[in-house]
C-alpha cells in the first residue's frame, strides 16, 4: 500500500468521517472507548484521549511525539487537558493544515506543532521525546518493527510508547475471512495489521521493556457497530450518488470497509488493544 493510496484516502474520506463521527466537533478519526462514565459517542472519543494519556503517564512536563496526527485532535486534548507540549507528524498536509488551525482556535498554537514527515523516518533529534503516541495510525506502517525502531531512536532513556490499534486475533484465515478483511484493510488503505504477540516480540527484540497490553475490544464495540449502521442505512443513497458521479470508488470503498470491521470485529478475526513500553 503506497503512502500516496493514504493520503488520497483521507483526502477523499473526509466528508463521510465529519456526517457519520463529527470530526468538526470533536476532532477524532479514532474508536472511542466507552465506559460507565462515558457513553455518548462525543464522550467515548475524548475519553480514548484520556485512557491512553493515564496509561502512558503523560504530564505537562512531558513532550510528547504524535505519530500520525491526523487533524491534531489528540495533540491538541494532550495540550489542552494536561499541558504537554506536543509535536504531531503526518504525511498529509491537508489535515496538517486543518491542525494548525484548529491549534490556533483552541489558543493553544504555542504548546503544539504540526510537521510533514514519516513517522517511520521523521528526521527528528534522537534521545528528543518523553512520549510517543500512536492512535490508530501505526497500522499503515508497512513494517511495525521500522516505526518501533524510529520511536526508540527519538525517545529519551525512561520515555514511554503507547499504540492503540487494531491486531490481528487469526492468523489463519479461511478464504471468505481473507476476503472480509482484504475489504476492510483496502477500504481504509491499510496494508496490513500486526499479531499482537509479534508487536510484541518487535518491542522486545528493540529493549523496550515494562511491556504492558490491554485488550479493550468490547470499550470500542460501540464505535464498531456506529460505522457499521451508518454503512448500512446510507448505503443505496450512497449507490445511487456513485451512479450519478457525486461519489467516488474511494469513498464507496470506504463505505465497505466500515461494514466490514464491524463483520471482522464480531467475528473474532481481529481485535482492538493498546500497548505501553518503556525505553
Amino acid at each position: 500500500m503506497s503512502l500516496t493510496k493514504v493520503i488520497d484516502y483521507y483526502n477523499q474520506a473526509h466528508l463521510d468521517y465529519e456526517w457519520v463521527w463529527r470530526t468538526h466537533k470533536n476532532l477524532s478519526l479514532h474508536y472511542g472507548f466507552y465506559d460507565q462514565a462515558h457513553r455518548t459517542h462525543h464522550e467515548a472519543l475524548l475519553n480514548m484521549n484520556r485512557v491512553l494519556a493515564n496509561m502512558a503517564h503523560i504530564e505537562s512536563k512531558d513532550k510528547v511525539l504524535d505519530a500520525g496526527c491526523g487533524i491534531g485532535g489528540s495533540s491538541i486534548w494532550l495540550a489542552k487537558n494536561l499541558g504537554a507540549n506536543v509535536m504531531g507528524v503526518n504525511i498529509n498536509e491537508s489535515q496538517l493544515s486543518k491542525a494548525r488551525a484548529l491549534a490556533e482556535i483552541n489558543g493553544i498554537q504555542s504548546l503544539v506543532h504540526f510537521i510533514r514527515r514519516n513517522f517511520s523516518d521523521t528526521g527528528l533529534e534522537s534521545n528528543s521525546f518523553d512520549v510517543v503516541w500512536g492512535l490508530e495510525s501505526i497500522c499503515y506502517a508497512e513494517d511495525k518493527k521500522v516505526f518501533l525502531g524510529e520511536a526508540k531512536r527519538v525517545l529519551k532513556n525512561n520515555g514511554r510508547i503507547v499504540v492503540a490499534d487494531g491486531f490481528l486475533k487469526k492468523s489463519d484465515l479461511t478464504k471468505k475471512e481473507r476476503r472480509e478483511m482484504d475489504i476492510w484493510l483496502e477500504g481504509w488503505a491499510v496494508p496490513n495489521l500486526a499479531e499482537a504477540q509479534s508487536f510484541k516480540k518487535d518491542l522486545e527484540e528493540l529493549g523496550f521493556r515494562n511491556i504492558v497490553f490491554k485488550d479493550i475490544t468490547e470499550n470500542v464495540m460501540p464505535s464498531s457497530r456506529r460505522m457499521y449502521w451508518a454503512a448500512v442505512l446510507a448505503y443505496p443513497i450512497a449507490k445511487l450518488m456513485c451512479l450519478v458521479g457525486l461519489r467516488t470508488e474511494v469513498q464507496m470503498k470506504n463505505m465497505d470497509a466500515a461494514y466490514y470491521q464491524q463483520i471482522t470485529l464480531r467475528d473474532r478475526l481481529w481485535f482492538y488493544g493498546v500497548f505501553c513500553a518503556t525505553k
